[in-house]
């Protein structure tokens, strides 16, 4: 007998732990015959939240481990929060192009509240690896997919992170697909065990038009532009290697493009290290003689340099939502922009792929970039809808 949504009597079909799951999908899906996930995070929201969580951080363990292989065998992995939000939606094209149809895609929430039973849902929902084929799925929107999941823990805290998943036919819940994501969760963790400190660091918030923030697990804090620069200088020369820091002259030279402003660079670094004070993650404090900071921070522009050197062109795209701190005209804050958004554009228009291309495009510093525009319409599909805007911005 088949397990049907509309009818309780037929979910003794069922193995145990689905049957517990259809139990709790069917106190939050009504209609499980209509459903659809809600999408919870739109684009900004979703760029914002993906530069300060956790798991990006494993995205080239993930990619070379799982997502790679995946994509070569037509299935594509999600990436999901704590709550079941998909971050991460990566893989083969064709199978990305169907998931989307179903709404399985970033900012989606596909949480057992949310959309009922699914890999990703009952993963979360049971701290364990879990395989649901297709018409195990509560939602008839999930009856064109299989998939397996495993949660992603802290290894420090064992506090739940979130979840990978792999979808699509048959092969999604073959025999050796819940070890291969074990093996490449194990290998994900692993990377985060590396880095301690990491999840409840500070993040330095540069990139792009919006203000720039500091960022810990619970707190918000906008920066304004001098502390901005300050933390950036003292971040990016701890991010290249040097624990050695900064004199007053130093920042002064760096901030002003001259000597003689000491007494205003340490009353600004008075006012920064109240701030951290107040809105700091345990640990981390401003040091004097010379100026450096007690521990790391995550500093947005270090992770884009870092990601571009090891060719992840992807990640440092998601990292560079625009030109950094566009307001400073401190030069050494200047050098530091003009190196990263070369080294970008350099990096997307030799080895970049289309979407890359694309995605490059839509910065505010690259929208009139004539080369890249051209680059990108040479390896663009004919029938791409991205064509048209981007003929529209040629220049005769």
């Amino acid at each position: 007998m088949e397990a049907l949504p509309t009818e309780p009597k037929t979910w003794n079909a069922l193995p145990q732990a689905l049957r517990d799951s259809w139990l709790r999908s069917a106190g939050g899906v009504r209609d499980p015959i209509s459903a659809l996930p809600p999408i919870d995070l739109d684009d900004a929201a979703l760029r914002e939240y993906r530069k300060h969580h956790p798991l990006r951080l494993v995205l080239p363990v993930l990619r070379r481990l799982l997502i790679e292989p995946a994509a070569e065998a037509g299935l594509i992995v999600a990436i999901g929060d704590a709550a079941g939000r998909l971050l991460w939606v990566e893989g083969a094209r064709e199978t990305l192009r169907q998931a989307e149809r179903s709404a399985f895609q970033p900012g989606a929430n596909w949480s057992e509240s949310a959309i009922g039973t699914s890999a990703p849902g009952l993963a979360l929902a049971t701290g364990r690896g879990a395989q649901v084929h297709r018409e195990q799925h509560f939602s008839y929107t999930a009856h064109r997919f299989s998939c397996s999941a495993v949660p992603v823990r802290d290894p420090g805290t064992g506090r739940l992170l979130g979840v990978v998943d792999l979808t699509g036919d048959a092969q999604a819940v073959a025999v050796h697909s819940l070890p291969l994501l074990l093996a490449a969760v194990s290998a994900a963790e692993a990377e985060l065990k590396l880095r301690p400190a990491s999840i409840e660091q500070i993040t330095v918030s540069t990139l792009g038009a919006s203000p720039a923030e500091l960022v810990s697990s619970d707190t918000r804090q906008p920066l304004g532009l001098r502390h901005a620069e300050i933390l950036l200088l003292l971040g990016w020369q701890a991010a290249r290697g040097s624990q050695r820091g900064l004199g007053a002259e130093e920042l002064s030279h760096l901030l002003y493009g001259e000597s003689g402003h000491e007494v205003a660079v340490r009353a600004e670094l008075v006012r920064l290290r109240r701030l951290l004070t107040k809105h700091h993650a345990p640990g981390i404090d401003l040091l004097s003689r010379p100026y450096r900071l007690s521990a790391p921070v995550l500093l947005d522009a270090a992770q884009a340099h870092a990601a571009l050197f090891s060719g992840d062109r992807r990640a440092a795209l998601d990292l560079y939502q625009g030109e950094l701190l566009p307001g400073s005209e401190a030069p050494g804050v200047l050098q530091i922009r003009r190196e990263l958004s070369a080294l970008l554009r350099e990096a997307v228009l030799a080895d970049g792929s289309t979407d890359d291309l694309w995605r490059y495009l839509q910065l505010p510093e690259a929208l009139t970039d004539q080369a890249a525009i051209r680059t990108a319409l040479r390896t663009m599909p004919p029938d791409s809808p991205h064509r048209a805007v981007l003929v529209a911005r040629t220049e005769s």
